[in-house]
């Protein structure tokens, strides 16, 4: 049986200091101007071989019209169709197990857990999400919409961390 160590669930999100992935009005637009080559998101991106998205997201990519992970496969969550804008994505059901099973299906590398930290949360809860990378921007943003409390991730250590010249801290945490 082949090993699973190359379909690792990753939840890669940016945050604020006090843990706000949104702001108040439900953007991350705020995360924009701290993106830096440095944080290594195009080096992430180019192990993923799928990625599990909320319903709701998807329905805002849909909304806009264009798949942004161009050949990459979507995974999400739906009892109903999904809108067809072309992109590679399957409808599955909103058992978490079954959404990781899909993910992995797609080939030899990482799954990718996007968009919504609510399902992120019910991935980690049900112990499918192998690491966190979560990056604190030099930002309080003090209420948002989407918040991570990265002091109380239960199951979780703090593996190591990494300051970048523009104020970010990447903290990669390990499921133990």
């Amino acid at each position: 049986m082949a090993s699973q160590s190359n379909h690792e669930v990753v939840f890669f999100q940016a945050l604020s200091q006090d843990g706000f992935v949104t702001d108040s009005d439900g953007s991350a637009a705020w995360q924009g101007p701290y993106f830096i080559p440095e944080l290594g998101f195009h080096d992430f991106i180019a192990t993923v071989t799928a990625v599990i998205l909320s319903r709701a997201t998807y329905d805002k990519i849909a909304a806009g019209g264009k798949w942004p992970y161009g050949a990459i496969p979507g995974i999400i969550p739906a009892d109903t169709p999904l809108a067809d804008i072309g992109a590679p994505v399957t409808a599955v059901s909103d058992e978490p197990a079954a959404m990781v099973a899909a993910a992995r299906a797609r080939g030899d590398g990482t799954v990718w857990v996007q968009g919504d930290t609510d399902l992120a949360m019910r991935l980690m809860a049900a112990g499918l999400v192998d690491r966190l990378e979560l990056f604190v921007m030099p930002v309080t943003l003090g209420r948002g919409t989407e918040h991570i409390d990265r002091h109380h991730l239960p199951g979780f250590a703090l593996a190591g961390s990494t300051n970048f010249a523009n104020g970010v801290t990447k903290e990669v945490y390990l499921r133990g």
